[in-house]
C-alpha cells in the first residue's frame, strides 16, 4: 500500500500546480479528451483539485466526478472547492487505489501527473481497467 506524501510537500506541491496552472490552464488540458455532458469521470490522483470545477461544469447535473486521492489534504481541498461552488456531482474517494466502484461504470479516467508515484503500478492499472467502460477513453 502506497503512503500519502508529508504534508509539507502535498502544500508545496499545491502551491506549484496552481503556478502551472496559470501557465497552462486545466481546460486547455481537457481539451485533448473530449468529455461530454452526463459523462462519468473518475480523475485519479486528483491532487488540490485542478481539474473539478472544469469538469464539473462539461459533464453537467447528470455527469458525475469522482475524485480520487490518496492523501487526506486532497480530499479535504476538493470537498471544498465542491461545497465552495455548489458543485453536487463531485464525490471523493480517499484511496491509494480501490476506487469500489461497479465495473465498467467510468466513461473517462483523468490519470495526469501521477503515474509516476505509483508503487504498486499494475495494481492501478488494473482496477481501473476494471472501471472504465470498455469504450472509454484513460
Amino acid at each position: 500500500m502506497d503512503k500519502p506524501m508529508p504534508k509539507i510537500m502535498f502544500v508545496g506541491m499545491s502551491y506549484i500546480l496552481k503556478c502551472r496552472d496559470i501557465f497552462r490552464p486545466r481546460e486547455n488540458i481537457l481539451r485533448e479528451i473530449n468529455i461530454e455532458p452526463d459523462f462519468r469521470i473518475l480523475d485519479f490522483g486528483c491532487g488540490p483539485g485542478s481539474y473539478i470545477t472544469h469538469i464539473s461544469k462539461t459533464v453537467g447535473k447528470n455527469g458525475k466526478i469522482y475524485a480520487l486521492d490518496i492523501h487526506p489534504l486532497a480530499i479535504e481541498k476538493v470537498k471544498n472547492i465542491a461545497s465552495k461552488l455548489d458543485l453536487s456531482n463531485v464525490e471523493t474517494i480517499c484511496s491509494d487505489c480501490v476506487t469500489a466502484l461497479p465495473d465498467k461504470a467510468i466513461d473517462t479516467i483523468l490519470f495526469y501527473d501521477i503515474f509516476h508515484m505509483l508503487g504498486e503500478k499494475m495494481k492501478v492499472l488494473t482496477e481501473l481497467h476494471r472501471v472504465l467502460k470498455d469504450d472509454g477513453i484513460e
